[in-house]
Formats: C-alpha cells, sequence, structure tokens
C-alpha cells in the first residue's frame, strides 16, 4: 500500500525508468514483482527510490503555503465578478519582496474569460507567480450579466464551456511549462448547479477536454460555495478539490474553536490528502491576544518533572500520555488543564496522535482519532470568532497531519492591502496575521510526515527568515501628512460596493479618496465617481502605506538581508534590529496625482 501510494507521486520519467529498468509493465508495481519472483534482494533493489520517497521536487506531495491576489478593483468579496479584463496593479517585485518573507510559497490568482483570453494579462500573471517562485493556481471567477456591475450572476458554465475552454487552453500555452507547480481551478465557487453534482462534473470535464488541460494539474472546486467536496468526489472525479471555509459556515452560537476544527475535518473527511483550501477567512481586525504567546501554549503543552511534551512527542511517547493526564487530575485548577473535561483521555486531546496510540492510552480507536478535539490542550485564552476559526483551523489541520493525511495546500483569502478587515498587511490585523503565519509554518513542518522521518528532522528548528507581521509594521515608513479629518466616518461614509470604484472604511476612516459632497456627506472610493473638484486625498490614512495594491513595506522587508548578515558577526538578534531601525519617511512625491490615470 504504501509503494503504491508513493508511485503516484513519482514524475512519469522516472516511473519509466523504474519499470524499464526492471521490465515492470504496468499496473501494481508490487504485484508485478511478486509475479515474476524476483529475489527479494532484487526487489527490495527495483523499490527503493520508491521507498525513500523519490518524487519530482515540483509534484503535488509539496505543500502550497499561499495567499490570494484578487483584482484590485472594487470590494475584495464583489471585485473578481465585473464584467471585462481584471485590473491588477500589483508590482511583481514587491510580490517578490513581500509574500516569501511574510511566510507564503505561492499565489492563488483569479481570471474571467476576458482576463484569460487576453495574453498581457497572463504575461502579468506569470510574472507574479514567477516572483514566488513558480508556484501558484490560477483559477476562473463568474462574471456578472450586467455590466457595471458584480451582480446577478449564474455560479455556472453551463452555456459558456466553449468560451470558457478557450480561456483556460489560452492559461494552459501560457503556464504549460511549469507542471504541476501552477494548477488549475477551473470553476470558483459553483454554487448555481445546487446539489446536481453529475450536471456540474459533465460540464467541468467538458471544459477540460475541450482545453486540452492535463487532468493531474486541475482542481475542482466542491459545490456551493466550494464547500461540499464530497459530492463531488461521490459523482466521480477523481482528482484534486479546492475546498473554501469561512468563519459563517457555522451558525452564530456554534462557532467554537472545536466546532470549527470539527466541521473542517469532517467536510474533507478521506479526500484531505486531495483537497487544497484555496480560500479561508474570517474578520482579522481586533484580536487581543499575545499570538506569539498562544503559539508557545500551542506547543508546549505541559512540564511534569523532567519531562516537557508536546503534541508530536507525543505521538513520539504514547508513554507520556497517562501521566500527564494524571498531573490534571490533581491540579484540576491549573490554567493549561482547565479547559480539559472531566474523565477526558489526553489522548484524544492531542490531534497527532493516530488511532494505536489512543487504544494504548484507552480512548476509542480510529473513531477517536477521527474526531476533532472536544476539548484542545493549548486552546486560545480568547472566546473570540477570529481566535475561534483560526485556532479550530489549525487544529483540524494538525490532526489530519498527524493522521499522514494532510492537505495540498492552504490560501488565505486576501492578500490586497485595502484596509477592509480581512486584509493580511493592515495594520489593524496584525495579530491575527501573525497566527496566520503560524499556521502556513505549521503547514511547512508538516511537508515531511513521521513515517518519512526517522530520523524526526522535522522537530529540527527551520529559520525561513519570515518577518513577523507583528513587527513588520514597525518598518513601516511614515506617512508625509496626517490623516485628513474629512477622511473620517463622521465626515466620509463607505462608497458603494456595487459599483467597481466603491471601497470599505478601515478602521473607521477612509484610506483611498473621499468623493465630493454628496448632500453633506462624502464617500470613499477610488475611479472617477470618487477622484474629482472636492474630493480629499485619504491615502495618508493607511496603514501600513498603499503601494501598488500591497504595503509600503518592500524596501523595508529587505532589511531582514541585512540583519541576518549583520547578526553572524554581531551579538545582537534579528527581532532587536528589525526593533531598531527607523526607515526614512516618504518624500512629499511619493504619490502620484489621483486624478490622473
Amino acid at each position: 500500500v504504501v509503494v503504491n501510494r508513493r508511485l503516484s507521486a513519482i514524475r512519469p520519467s522516472r516511473l519509466r525508468t523504474l519499470r524499464g529498468r526492471y521490465g515492470l509493465r504496468s499496473g501494481s508495481v508490487v504485484a508485478e514483482i511478486r509475479a515474476m519472483k524476483l529475489s527479494r534482494r532484487t526487489a527490495l533493489v527495483a523499490l527503493f527510490p520508491v521507498l525513500l520517497g523519490a518524487t519530482d521536487p515540483g509534484s503535488s506531495s509539496t505543500v502550497f503555503r499561499g495567499l490570494n491576489l484578487p483584482p484590485t478593483q472594487g470590494v475584495t468579496r464583489d471585485g473578481a465578478f465585473f464584467t471585462g479584463q481584471y485590473s491588477y496593479e500589483y508590482d511583481p517585485a514587491q510580490v517578490a519582496s513581500l509574500l516569501g518573507r511574510a511566510g507564503f510559497t505561492a499565489v492563488r490568482l483569479a481570471v474571467n474569460r476576458e482576463t484569460a483570453l487576453n495574453t498581457t494579462a497572463l504575461l502579468k500573471h506569470k510574472a507574479y507567480i514567477d516572483s514566488v517562485g513558480g508556484r501558484g493556481i490560477i483559477c476562473m471567477f463568474d462574471t456578472s450579466t450586467v455590466a457595471g456591475a458584480s451582480w446577478p450572476r449564474s455560479g455556472r458554465l453551463t452555456g459558456h464551456l466553449e468560451t470558457s475552454a478557450r480561456a483556460w487552453a489560452n492559461v494552459h500555452t501560457v503556464f504549460a511549462s511549469y507542471s504541476s507547480n501552477v494548477m488549475y481551478e477551473i470553476f470558483n465557487e459553483p454554487w448555481g448547479y445546487n446539489a446536481d453534482a453529475r450536471a456540474y462534473l459533465a460540464d467541468m470535464l467538458s471544459v477540460i477536454k475541450l482545453a486540452g488541460l492535463p487532468t493531474e494539474r486541475v482542481i475542482l472546486a466542491g459545490l456551493y460555495g466550494s464547500s461540499d467536496v464530497q459530492s463531488v468526489a461521490r459523482a466521480g472525479w477523481p482528482g484534486y478539490l479546492a475546498y473554501h471555509c469561512y468563519s459563517f459556515w457555522l451558525p452564530e452560537g456554534q462557532r467554537t474553536r472545536s466546532r470549527f476544527a470539527a466541521r473542517i475535518q469532517q467536510d474533507i473527511a478521506g479526500l484531505s490528502h486531495r483537497v487544497f483550501i484555496t480560500e479561508f477567512g474570517v474578520g482579522l481586525d481586533g484580536l487581543p491576544e499575545d499570538v506569539d504567546a498562544e503559539d508557545v501554549r500551542h506547543d508546549v503543552r505541559m512540564h511534569v518533572d523532567k519531562s516537557t511534551a508536546t503534541g508530536d512527542w507525543l505521538s513520539e511517547r504514547p508513554t507520556l500520555a497517562a501521566p500527564l493526564h494524571e498531573a490534571c487530575k490533581r491540579h484540576p485548577g491549573s490554567r493549561w488543564c482547565k479547559n480539559l473535561p472531566p474523565n477526558a483521555l489526553l489522548a484524544q486531546d492531542s490531534p497527532n496522535l493516530g488511532a494505536d496510540v489512543v487504544a494504548q492510552t484507552g480512548g476509542s480507536g480510529a473513531t477517536a482519532a477521527a474526531a476533532a478535539p472536544a476539548a484542545k490542550i493549548g486552546q486560545g485564552i480568547s472566546d473570540s470568532e477570529t481566535m475561534a476559526f483560526l485556532g479550530g483551523l489549525r487544529d483540524a489541520l494538525e490532526a489530519l497531519n498527524g493522521r499522514g493525511v494532510g492537505i495540498r495546500g492552504l490560501f488565505h483569502w486576501h492578500g490586497w492591502h485595502n484596509g477592509d478587515t480581512w486584509d493580511f498587511w493592515d495594520a489593524a490585523n496584525a495579530k491575527s496575521s501573525r497566527l496566520i503565519q503560524l499556521i502556513m509554518a505549521d503547514l511547512g513542518e508538516a511537508a515531511v510526515s513521521a513515517g518519512d522521518d526517522p530520523f524526526l528532522a522535522g522537530d529540527f528548528v527551520k529559520d525561513e527568515q519570515t518577518v513577523s507581521m507583528v513587527r513588520a509594521h514597525s518598518l513601516s515608513p511614515n506617512p508625509a501628512a496626517e490623516c485628513p479629518k474629512e477622511c473620517y466616518a463622521q465626515f466620509c461614509q463607505m462608497g458603494n460596493e456595487a459599483e467597481i470604484g466603491g471601497k470599505h472604511l478601515t478602521q473607521g476612516r477612509c484610506t483611498h479618496v473621499c468623493s465630493k459632497h454628496y448632500n453633506g456627506m462624502r464617500y470613499c472610493g477610488a475611479g472617477a465617481s470618487y477622484i474629482g473638484a472636492g474630493s480629499i486625498d485619504c491615502t495618508s490614512c493607511a496603514r501600513p502605506l498603499m503601494c501598488h495594491g500591497l504595503p509600503c513595506l518592500g524596501s523595508s522587508m529587505q532589511l531582514i538581508d541585512e540583519a541576518a548578515t549583520t547578526a553572524q558577526s554581531q551579538p545582537k538578534t534579528v527581532a532587536s534590529l528589525l526593533s531598531r531601525r527607523r526607515v526614512p519617511t516618504h518624500s512629499p512625491g511619493a504619490f502620484g496625482n489621483p486624478a490622473e490615470v
């Protein structure tokens, strides 16, 4: 079973070489070796590359840790649904300097049919993907049936199959050489098909065939809001799946950490090894926790006598489970133990434990191992929806990785610095963004499973030179001017989000342009409806300042290279250098004339 699973990840040329060398034809290599009655020595030599996990470095076995870069138009909820070619104003050099430092290794980029049929637009997407090392997902979004609006939409490709296929064929012309480093998500959130998985799959297969796409690079979204991947798999799709999870997936009153963890695991049960979570999100503003302290509580579970145990160590040393649990029985008032329910088994609280370990410690076997932790040790100290969702997501991914069925990729929604509460870069969201960084780091550590890591190398610290988002904002250039009072909510309200130029407010102020007065009130936005005589430039209100759809941190983030070099020769930490470096303020000419194109 292990060998055949590994074979599915080997690049075709390598597999042909392996089969040719030993006369293996097709089907199960193990069965053929048995049929040939090879000696044990010869069989082991034949399978040695497989047993070592000899996969293509660019194969899907590498976890995508990604960020969505939506079109820089409208608001992030609706901007991708307007008709016409998308506006993408990100600077590839800035993407290169920011995303890697923030802990991301891939991007997810949107296209509609008009954008995908424009090779110039696709070459810009190519530059973005190249800037993060050549890895990402291209996803086609639905388009409104009314010009200049984001609604109504059909949520289906029916009636547009041939045009969609031509668009995807053009995408593949640009990205064919990237192999599985660039994946194709055929249609985003196909809610228009409702529960009709067969009709949905038939349309998707038509597009794939007409476009000539390699199925091993195709991702099909789950039904509805990409939340139902099970129905798509049952309809007969054997390939990769796109799953979305948001805090509003659960009704109010049920949004707890354990329920989010349970819901995510339930939704992708049995399929997680084929799943890319291409969108996840929650409002990020106002998280009060010290996220790095939360991370310590997440990792360092308990210290008893001379033994300190964390979740993954417990899977290596299951005999520690009983004494740790007994310690909580003796000290029920302990802050560390307070969330542990009476008579609960520690084995069930550590999602890294497999069914065999759960059985050893008195659990209920595979059922207990598969279940989400009812009250996880190290649980966050806040009941806020933000912490509950992100903590639940982290617990779910940790549980899946602990069972050797981790996901293929994870993409946060979103990375456009537009100042809304979902904006990864906004200063008000920094603590939540830091927690997202830690979740992404977990995925990097989980890329090697325990079975493939006999020397437990996964336990060693891996320094990827990621900059904490809490720390990064201290590197932001200072604005050249104060935020004008006219940009605050009492004078300037949210723009019309049904229009491509309307913008939300950030922490009670506009960070774009406030229009001229309309009946005594200004409105926040960008574009012709908002810019003109009597409008107010509010870009100085953004924290950090905005540069081409991203924060003005690019040159500042490069200080990490200097800091790392300096740290080799001086007894200073990189963190201390980050906190002490000052960045010059913007010159008066740093912003162009917003009245010009």
